[in-house]
């Protein structure tokens, strides 16, 4: 009864804001608008929700997502809600919408034309961005809703942890990967306590890690991952947090993943890039000649977010650092530092490269060593 009186009281407050409304908005069918996804953009974002995790009455989890979100989407991203379920090794997109905004100058353009028997795009933002919010949150709530458990058995014992195919479920979903040709930043909410027969957080790692992408036949190229929640419900285990980012930087690796944030915290960069530019690259390793491709996405001061350096046979990894041109063509420099180790088992790596927007050339070397493998890149696909 109580839902029934919510559904109602939002039913009244709907029409009385419609009655309230504007001549032109009589017409206005309420909804999010399909023409933003028609924009170039830079990247795509794809929001994993496991839902093991969903515990009643805990949902200050998709409160921090919704804030996030606002805060770094571009101009006419798509953003897709997935759910994960890790029981049976699937997934399922729950909603798809993109972010209701333009860029810089598109927006000068349109504030300068004018508008006399339809209403400027720009004086209709604002209230897109509410439907896209409240979208995207009909989504994250049917997930919680159809899901949820008392938080006590939501917990994880690492005594006895159930079966969990976190892995399974995100392969499931390969073909998101496979036909981008952006970068597609992945946020996923996941205690990350894969516990299967391909392998388990809760025991030590294998000597050698296993190739999960070959295991599998999936790769998620072009993703870039943060997760949040790591372990946040697991108990007797103080040892877990190494094992499972461990774990799970060998595997994402595996599949041609980037792990950019593993944690209990949503740790994503406000930094939001304005610029793409993709490589194919070409590393010289032990005198002979490996393929890669570098992928940047800048801000507009030039702080990469985002970003990665992959290489065949060696895996890749993701950059921070800065990508200047002294033009729009030429005079280019790269300075970047890698999260871990590409050629070497380093902790990180230095890259430095210089040239124009079209083709760089440089070194990727250890810090404070004079180990050092020069790379080149081909042709810019941009």
């Amino acid at each position: 009864m109580r839902i029934a009186r919510i559904i109602a009281l939002l039913i009244i407050v709907g029409a009385g804001n419609l009655l309230c409304a504007p001549s032109w908005a009589l017409f206005d069918n309420y909804g999010l608008d399909a023409s933003f996804c028609q924009q170039p953009t830079l990247r795509s974002t794809v929001v994993y929700i496991d839902d093991m995790m969903m515990a009643d009455g805990q949902t200050e989890w998709a409160t921090k997502l919704a804030t996030k979100l606002r805060a770094t989407l571009t101009p006419g991203e798509r953003v897709s809600v997935v759910r994960l379920s890790p029981a049976n090794g699937q997934s399922k997109e729950y909603w798809s919408g993109c972010w209701p905004d333009y860029p810089a100058a598109r927006k000068a353009a349109l504030a300068n034309q004018t508008y006399i028997l339809e209403q400027n795009p720009l004086d209709r933002i604002a209230d897109q961005k509410k439907y896209f919010i409240r979208d995207l949150g009909a989504a994250v709530t049917r997930i919680y809703l159809d899901s949820k458990r008392p938080p006590q058995a939501v917990g994880i014992s690492a005594a006895s942890p159930p079966q969990k195919q976190i892995l399974r479920a995100l392969a499931s979903d390969e073909g998101r990967f496979s036909d981008s040709a952006t970068t597609i930043r992945a946020i996923v909410y996941s205690d990350l306590a894969e516990n299967s027969d391909l392998g388990s957080v809760f025991q030590p790692a294998p000597a050698e890690p296993p190739a999960y992408g070959q295991r599998l036949g999936s790769y998620l190229r072009h993703g870039v991952f943060y997760d949040y929640g790591m372990g946040q419900d697991v108990h007797g285990d103080p040892a877990f947090p190494e094992r499972a980012r461990a774990f799970w930087n060998a595997a994402l690796r595996s599949m041609a993943a980037t792990v950019i944030g593993l944690g209990a915290d949503l740790n994503v960069p406000n930094t939001l890039p304005t610029q793409a530019y993709s490589w194919p690259v070409t590393l010289t390793f032990d005198g002979q000649p490996l393929d890669g491709r570098l992928s940047l996405l800048v801000g507009e001061d030039g702080n990469l977010v985002d970003s990665s350096l992959g290489i065949s046979r060696l895996g890749s990894a993701a950059l921070s650092g800065t990508f200047k041109c002294a033009d729009q063509a030429t005079a280019c420099r790269l300075e970047a530092e890698t999260a871990t180790g590409i050629a070497t088992s380093a902790p990180s790596e230095l890259l430095s490269l210089r040239g124009s927007v079209k083709a760089l050339a440089g070194k990727l070397g250890v810090r404070g060593q004079n180990t050092t493998f020069a790379l080149k890149t081909g042709e810019s696909d941009d």
